[in-house]
């Protein structure tokens, strides 16, 4: 297929690693001519990068599957990522190529070899052990780029499908990383995300994950890195150190993935730790940074979780005073473990415990927000649309508003904070 001045509609769903692979696409589709558009009614061709880590995320695949498949305009639609390394034989009439994720890289190429005869090319990923990259820097947004530095996941969490469709664990060179991060400097990028999907995992053969955050420690320029999410088994206080002791360059954000509140649970969903030991990391940090922000992941409706199990959980997260809680119902996946174990749980209990940690979390939320009121915060501004506020993220990742009419995109600022606003804070420029 020739693809110059061809118009691409991209749709992403998932994490940040599909962010950042989706944006490697964009960048060699610019790179081979083509035009990136934001409506698929306009589009030749259409590329959804689909998601399988949750029941909705598999809904959503195939909903925006069909919804490209009906426009009149668009000949070509491109599957690719965890729902098609999971279902492959999925289809649509328009579906002509489906890849895993193996060979985002190629996709532009694959595009170009398309003749009209479907290209199907999911590999078993379990038995990979190359990590796919180009060597090229990824900008996440004119302020914040993402740096993709480790994939797949050894750790079988019983409930979970990542491993069997990321497969095992890998991690980029250490002087890729370095490289790409110089690139990004060069750029003018003020904000670098390290991002993977076992991140605190990384380990490229010559260096581990605290060895690699000294080595970015080091680096010269003026950004700062936030780190995407962590594994609570996986960090130690000399990866804390790092972090809280050098807070120009390291964002005061973490993500520290729970799962469950009750220690039955930990244990039947195959977690490498107990809530006492999760509970004493988040001390350690707010020891350190005061102020720090700590988010998690919380599933509700596990198979086993009794309504004691339940309330335990409920107590014991509560106490943690956790900044934000990205809430999942249960989603059970073929040839899990735990899709395997009796199920207790009704959908309308696990709806109903879903709106009671719904509740919790705006309680805790809404605390750490007015905590942070006359205080300050360096906030990174980003573009926007809107002619009365300007808005960026601080180094706590919560959300900045700025009452202003000059354009503060790109420049990092100390704001004092006000009030709570709209989804953050309102403050005025020190």
């Amino acid at each position: 297929m020739n693809i110059t001045n061809k118009k691409l509609f991209f749709v992403t769903l998932g994490c940040r690693v599909n962010d950042f692979e989706t944006n490697r696409i964009k960048q060699a589709a610019i790179e081979n001519k083509c035009k990136i558009v934001d409506a698929f009614e306009t589009a030749d061709i259409a590329i959804i990068n689909t998601c399988c880590v949750t029941n909705k995320a598999m809904s959503k695949s195939k909903y925006f599957i069909r919804k490209v498949n009906k426009a009149k305009k668009i000949k070509l639609v491109v599957v690719c990522g965890c729902f098609s390394q999971y279902n492959q034989d999925y289809d649509e009439e328009k579906v002509g190529i489906i890849i895993g994720t193996k060979y985002k890289s190629k996709l532009i190429d694959l595009i170009k070899k398309y003749d009209g005869k479907k290209i199907v090319k999911v590999d078993d990923v379990m038995k990979e052990n190359n990590f796919e990259t180009s060597h090229e820097t990824c900008e996440f947004s004119k302020t914040r780029s993402i740096c993709k530095i480790q994939d797949g996941c050894n750790f079988n969490c019983t409930y979970c499908i990542i491993p069997y469709v990321r497969g095992k664990q890998r991690s980029l060179s250490h002087k890729i990383i370095i490289e790409d991060i110089k690139k990004m400097i060069d750029k003018n990028i003020k904000e670098i995300v390290l991002t993977g999907v076992n991140t605190s995992g990384y380990d490229d053969g010559k260096i581990n994950f605290y060895e690699l955050l000294k080595k970015i420690n080091k680096m010269d320029g003026d950004f700062r890195v936030r780190i995407s999410s962590l594994e609570p088994f996986q960090i130690n206080e000399k990866i804390l150190d790092i972090i809280t002791n050098n807070k120009k360059r390291w964002c005061q954000s973490f993500h520290l993935c729970l799962q469950s509140a009750n220690d039955e649970i930990l244990k039947e969903m195959n977690r490498k730790y107990a809530f006492d030991s999760f509970k004493q990391l988040c001390m350690y940090i707010r020891k350190k940074s005061i102020d720090a922000s700590i988010t998690t992941d919380y599933i509700v409706g596990f198979p086993t979780e009794t309504n004691e199990r339940f309330s335990d959980g409920c107590k014991n997260l509560e106490s943690l005073k956790l900044s934000n809680i990205h809430i999942f119902p249960f989603s059970s996946h073929k040839n899990t473990p735990a899709s395997k174990l009796k199920n207790i749980v009704s959908d309308t209990q696990k709806s109903l415990r879903f709106k009671v940690i719904e509740n919790i979390n705006k309680k805790n939320r809404n605390a750490y927000l007015h905590s942070m009121i006359n205080k300050t915060a360096n906030v990174l501004f980003e573009q926007t649309k809107d002619k009365q506020y300007q808005n960026g993220h601080s180094e706590y990742f919560f959300k900045v508003y700025v009452k202003t009419t000059k354009d503060l995109s790109k420049k990092q600022s100390c704001v004092k904070l006000q009030k709570i606003f709209r989804d953050g804070v309102l403050g005025i420029i020190c």
